[in-house]
């Protein structure tokens, strides 16, 4: 995990005052998941977009990136930030099988772990929030036994995050699985 630049990213995120989280890959490293991260996935709230891209201009290069199928992000964009790919995902969604639409909820709840860091605050979302999203994603880097394996190991912290997506219009393999982790604990 690159520390200094996510302090970077992380101080400029606090500045501007917008919700956001990490996620993806570095979320999995920080728990012991995965040893090197591909690129910084964030979420935010696409209304933040607008200032997000404003202070990343001050430290990346902007790639062009494309959101397909099965994703509907609202606002999808990266920026290459010392040699390192970072990708902003504003309301995240992924069109699910039966016209069914799954969407990370970003809100106070989603924010579980906040990481000091050289006095910067780097903002962590959960791993039963992302068990779900990779899920809703076919997992196609097979990222949902690692987290399956450490809540067997480590238990669920968040078993509020799975409940709230069980209430919503998931497909019922997502719910099923949602379930299956949660008879874990």
């Amino acid at each position: 995990m690159n520390t200094e630049l996510l302090c970077k990213i992380s101080d400029g995120l606090n500045k501007i005052g917008c919700n956001w989280g990490i996620g993806g890959s570095v979320l999995l490293n920080y728990h012991g998941l995965i040893e090197k991260p591909n690129d910084i996935d964030i979420l935010i709230n696409s209304k933040d977009s607008e200032k997000v891209v404003e202070f990343m201009e001050r430290i990346g290069s902007k790639v062009e990136l494309s959101s397909k199928e099965p994703f509907k992000t609202e606002s999808f964009f990266g920026y290459k930030v010392d040699g390192v790919m970072v990708e902003f995902m504003g309301n995240f969604k992924i069109n699910l099988r039966g016209n069914k639409i799954y969407e990370f909820i970003l809100d106070d709840k989603s924010i579980v772990d906040t990481l000091l860091l050289e006095n910067s605050k780097i903002n962590f979302t959960s791993l039963e929030d992302w068990f779900v999203a990779y899920i809703a994603m076919d997992d196609p880097k097979k990222r949902t036994p690692l987290i399956k394996e450490y809540f067997k190991i480590n238990g669920l912290k968040h078993k509020d995050l799975l409940q709230r997506n069980l209430k919503r219009n998931l497909s019922e393999d997502i719910n099923i699985s949602i379930k299956e982790i949660l008879s874990l604990d």
